[in-house]
C-alpha cells in the first residue's frame, strides 16, 4: 500500500504540523466542550470542525499534489486511480482521527458521555471517511487552493445543513434527506454523548449505504474522473 505508506510517513515527518493539528482542536473546541451551551449547539460547533477538518484537508492537499505534477507522475507511471483514491482515503481518515481524538475524549468526558464513546468514535471514523473521499473529487472539479477552499466549504455546509445540525429536518422530503446523509450518524452520536439527543438508529444503516455506494462508484469510475486531476493542462 505505497500510497498509504506515503500518507503515514509525510504525517508523522511534518511533526510540527502533526502537533498542531492536534493542538488547534483542542484550543478551538475545548472551551465550547466545557461551556454551558445547549447540547444542540454544542453538536453543530464540533460537526462543522470535524465535517471541515477532512474536507479541508483531504482536498486542498489533492489540488496541490495535481499542480506540482507528483500526481501526474504516480498515475501515468501505472498506478491505478482507484489503489490511490482508497488508500488516499484510508490514510487520510485514520490520521483525521488520531489528530481529532483527544478532542472528542475532552467532549465526551466533560459531558459525562463516555458511554457513547464506540458511537461517537465509528460515527467520526464514517464522516471523516466520507469528507476525504470528497477531497479528491472537489479537486477534480476546480483549479486553484482558493476555490477547492470555497467549494468544500460549500459542500460540507450544504451536507451538514440537510444531515439536521444546524436546525431539526421537519417531517417530509427534508427528514428523507437526513436519514440518508452520510454525516447524520456523527450528529446521532455527539447528541447521544451530550443531549441525549434522540435519533433514530436506523440512519446509520442508509447513511453508512450511501457513502459505500458513492465510495463504490469514485473508486470503479476512478480512471475515468482522476485525468482531472493531471495538471498542468492546456486551455
Amino acid at each position: 500500500m505505497t500510497i498509504w505508506r506515503l500518507a503515514w510517513r509525510s504525517a508523522l515527518a511534518r511533526r510540527r504540523l502533526f502537533a498542531w493539528n492536534v493542538a488547534v482542536p483542542l484550543l478551538l473546541l475545548t472551551p465550547v466542550a466545557l461551556s454551558e451551551a445547549a447540547a444542540p449547539h454544542r453538536v453543530a460547533v464540533f460537526g462543522v470542525f470535524i465535517v471541515f477538518f477532512g474536507a479541508f484537508g483531504s482536498a486542498i492537499p489533492a489540488v496541490r499534489d495535481a499542480r506540482d505534477g507528483w500526481l501526474d507522475e504516480i498515475l501515468r507511471a501505472g498506478y491505478p486511480a482507484h489503489r490511490w483514491l482508497l488508500e488516499r482515503t484510508l490514510a487520510g481518515t485514520a490520521i483525521d482521527t488520531l489528530q481529532l481524538v483527544p478532542t472528542l475524549f475532552v467532549l465526551l468526558w466533560s459531558a459525562g458521555g463516555l458511554r457513547a464513546a464506540p458511537a461517537v468514535l465509528l460515527a467520526t471514523l464514517a464522516t471523516l471517511w466520507f469528507a476525504n473521499l470528497l477531497g479528491p473529487l472537489v479537486a477534480a472539479a476546480v483549479r486553484s487552493l482558493a476555490e477547492a477552499a470555497l467549494a468544500s466549504a460549500a459542500l460540507s455546509l450544504l451536507l451538514l445543513h440537510f444531515a439536521g445540525f444546524f436546525r431539526t429536518p421537519a417531517p417530509g422530503w427534508t427528514s428523507l434527506v437526513a436519514d440518508w446523509n452520510p454525516y447524520t450518524p456523527l450528529r446521532a452520536a455527539l447528541g447521544a454523548a451530550v443531549g441525549p439527543i434522540p435519533v433514530d438508529d436506523s440512519v446509520w444503516f442508509r447513511s453508512l449505504l450511501v457513502a459505500a455506494g458513492l465510495t463504490f462508484g469514485a473508486a470503479i469510475f476512478a480512471s475515468d474522473w482522476s485525468r482531472r486531476l493531471r495538471w498542468p493542462r492546456t486551455w
